[in-house]
């Protein structure tokens, strides 16, 4: 069998379209592939094996090799040598390493591979106001986001600000130019890189996640003053969005948010993966909410039951359920209705 580096492992990965790597010290390798996760039959992973691979996937820096042992996880980004990036995770697990790597795809995919609604392509057109693109983990967020950015590229001359956590694709600069910054490695935190981001020209800022209160309220500033955000949430659904948002606030606030969302919020597109039907793979389903007037209205007077109704009667504004786009889907027997 190999002698087991982290290339070979990497190499075999990419070979059978892997979208995950499980490694742990003491335990066998786990691949997930379309979907579903299974253990290969390597030998179990010894403590010199998972040192070395510790090592390889942190270039041999001795520095970050120490902050990681300090701070006990550690996210990264690795370039394998045919250029496939991986974002890794490494942490501890009773009291061992393990390590989780997903696979990023080396080229953008387009928004028509990736089955975006045609109501998306209007997101490219945006020149300011906040964008959301959401749903809890596995659903891909960032290679929407990274869609959406590339497209801007192609088309546009702008100055794009991105901060993330870390780096999963390094853009080259076409008519736009990007800046990209990551967390820890350049910039202490995403609600201190938002704070800097009016001193450095931006037009457009792609925030990795907003996940705490100064996070939104910097996006939310950043908005208000002229330019366009792209940020995302782990929330199921542009209700569960809107809530997330207010709620990151003490009460007392929660209503001036809810008058500046109503001010500066543009479009919320939801999105999750399930399997396909007759094929190995999986394909997207989206939900888009567009702040038309009337979902203004709701979202000012706080009467958030009314939303799905708003977005069930605003196909004209290119806005779709995702149990219509779904079922869409199942109609043309690309999933299961059951998925």
């Amino acid at each position: 069998m190999w002698n087991l580096t982290v290339w070979p492992i990497l190499e075999h990965a990419i070979k059978i379209w892997a979208s995950d790597i499980h490694m742990a010290e003491g335990e066998n390798i786990w691949f997930r592939v379309h979907w579903k996760i299974w253990k290969t039959s390597w030998s179990p992973l010894n403590s010199i094996k998972a040192k070395q691979i510790l090592l390889e996937l942190l270039n041999e820096d001795k520095q970050v090799v120490q902050e990681f042992l300090e701070r006990k996880d550690w996210d990264y980004s690795y370039i394998h040598t045919d250029g496939t990036p991986f974002r890794v995770n490494i942490f501890f697990k009773l009291w061992k390493i393990a390590f989780v790597l997903r696979r990023i795809a080396a080229e953008p995919i387009s928004m028509d591979d990736l089955w975006l609604p045609d109501g998306v392509k209007k997101f490219v057109k945006a020149k300011q106001w906040l964008i959301l693109v959401t749903w809890p983990t596995w659903s891909w967020k960032s290679t929407s986001m990274i869609s959406i950015l590339d497209a801007i590229n192609k088309t546009r001359w702008e100055h794009v600000l991105t901060i993330e956590d870390p780096v999963e694709f390094i853009f080259k600069d076409n008519k736009s130019v990007f800046s990209q910054r990551q967390i820890w490695n350049d910039t202490k935190s995403f609600s201190a890189s938002l704070r800097a981001a009016m001193r450095e020209d931006p037009d457009i800022v792609m925030v990795w996640e907003m996940r705490d209160k100064e996070t939104v309220e910097a996006a939310m500033e950043l908005a208000e003053t002229g330019h366009l955000v792209i940020s995302t949430l782990h929330t199921a659904g542009s209700v569960q969005t809107l809530t997330r948002l207010v709620n990151f606030f003490p009460p007392e606030l929660q209503h001036a948010v809810r008058y500046k969302l109503w001010d500066i919020l543009f479009w919320v597109l939801s999105q999750r993966l399930i399997p396909k039907a007759q094929w190995e793979g999986r394909v997207w389903i989206y939900e888009i909410m567009m702040m038309t007037p009337w979902i203004r209205n709701l979202i000012r007077s706080w009467d958030l039951n009314q939303i799905d109704n708003a977005i069930e009667m605003g196909q004209a504004e290119w806005m779709i359920k995702m149990k219509n786009y779904a079922d869409s889907l199942s109609e043309r027997w690309i999933i299961n209705e059951e998925d």
